[in-house]
């Protein structure tokens, strides 16, 4: 029994810890994306307001299916691409520079946002032990909270020195470190019941 406990909260650490780059990266873009937008692309603050609506909708909308797609497909391969994705979000952000690009790059931002929520929240599901589900998704919901108190403390220093684009850059190369943590490190759970006192076992089998 402790040992299964011991396995549940390793996965979890690690879960986190892939997590928290990305995190990272997030608070420093979307510090100073909204400045970006207006100061160094003329972006009106209704365009601006629109966009971010958009993504937000797109992940609403879409959200049951991504859960749906995590259950037929497996956690890890949502968590992964949802990684990817915000590589080429915040690689675009650095490149693009019409209002048409940017309703493209926030409609796969939120689509990366709700996969990374949803799979990660159902992999917790997976791991967790029912009684201790809560503080499971508590620790992940820190990790959260970590990662945007030091990525606006971040962005904002990055800005002021490196410039919005080059900071941009350097976000992406975050990411790159949660893509490759969560590739490595993260076990599939799909379809699998994580009761830890007991053996796994395929849900309805």
């Amino acid at each position: 029994m402790a040992n299964a406990m011991n396995v549940h909260k390793k996965r979890l650490y690690l879960l986190c810890a892939s997590v928290l780059p990305l995190m990272v990266c997030t608070g420093i873009v979307y510090t100073i994306l909204s400045i970006y937008l207006v100061e160094g692309l003329n972006f009106s603050k209704s365009s601006i307001g629109f966009l971010f609506a958009l993504g937000s909708a797109t992940g609403a909308s879409l959200s049951p299916l991504i859960g749906k797609a995590s259950d037929r497909f497996g956690r890890k391969p949502v968590l992964i691409l949802s990684s990817a994705a915000f590589l080429i979000v915040f690689v675009s952000y650095a490149l693009m520079s019409q209002l048409w690009q940017f309703i493209i790059i926030m409609i796969i931002e939120g689509v990366a946002w709700v996969s990374m929520g949803t799979g990660a929240m159902a992999y917790i599901a997976d791991i967790s032990p029912m009684t201790e589900r809560g503080q499971s998704l508590g620790v992940y919901e820190g990790t959260w909270n970590v990662g945007w108190v030091l990525g606006p403390l971040i962005g904002g220093l990055c800005a002021d020195s490196l410039g919005f684009q080059k900071t941009f850059v350097a976000g992406a190369c975050i990411i790159v470190v949660s893509l490759t943590m969560l590739t490595l490190t993260i076990q599939e759970t799909a379809g699998r019941k994580k009761c830890l006192s007991e053996p796994l076992t395929p849900i309805g089998h």
